[in-house]
């Protein structure tokens, strides 16, 4: 039996749209509302998975900077390309398709495991860490697709722009969490 689709206006068929890189960020509908549960939501799932699956102290620490350093550049982004008043729906799309991502590694996470940090990993772990690189990779495409439709750039622009806000995000973190 096929399981039907989500209701076409539903918030779940629109992020579902969005992984799949069908539509943009316009397509969510504009509401600071809705983006202050998301990132409420996004952070307790950070929360969750990082110090119930990492056993990380500064998982909520470390899913703050990330939406700080994340949504910060990506407001920075608008604002030069005189487009501020796309954020909230920018935003929008960038946590709900993050928190999808999410949802899927902390599944990969719960079925593979954490990698043992001093003896050598499984084949099984391996594989896993392989399928969370390639998660990550598309994630990467997904965001780079909500930042081109909302700042109408170039693809390859946009991607090159959010892979530097991920490296932004990484140096900072080594930076307040050390490389440890």
């Amino acid at each position: 039996m096929n399981r039907p689709d989500p209701a076409p206006n539903s918030l779940p068929a629109h992020v579902l749209g969005l992984c799949l890189l069908r539509g943009g960020p316009q397509d969510l509908p504009y509401s600071p509302g809705l983006l202050i549960a998301l990132l409420v939501a996004s952070t307790l799932l950070d929360v969750l998975l990082g110090s119930g699956l990492a056993g990380d102290p500064n998982a909520f620490a470390r899913s703050a900077l990330s939406s700080l350093v994340i949504l910060g550049l990506c407001w920075v982004a608008l604002a030069l390309r005189e487009l501020r008043n796309r954020y909230v729906q920018t935003a929008t799309a960038i946590v709900a398709a993050s928190m999808a991502f999410t949802l899927v590694q902390g599944f990969v996470l719960l079925v593979g495991g954490m990698p043992p940090a001093t003896t050598p990993a499984s084949a099984g772990q391996i594989l896993m860490a392989w399928l969370l690189f390639a998660v990550f990779l598309w994630q990467l495409v997904v965001i780079a697709h909500i930042v081109r439709h909302a700042t109408e750039m170039r693809p390859g622009f946009a991607l090159a722009l959010v892979v530097a806000w991920i490296i932004a995000w990484w140096a900072i973190e080594r930076i307040v969490f050390g490389a440890g």
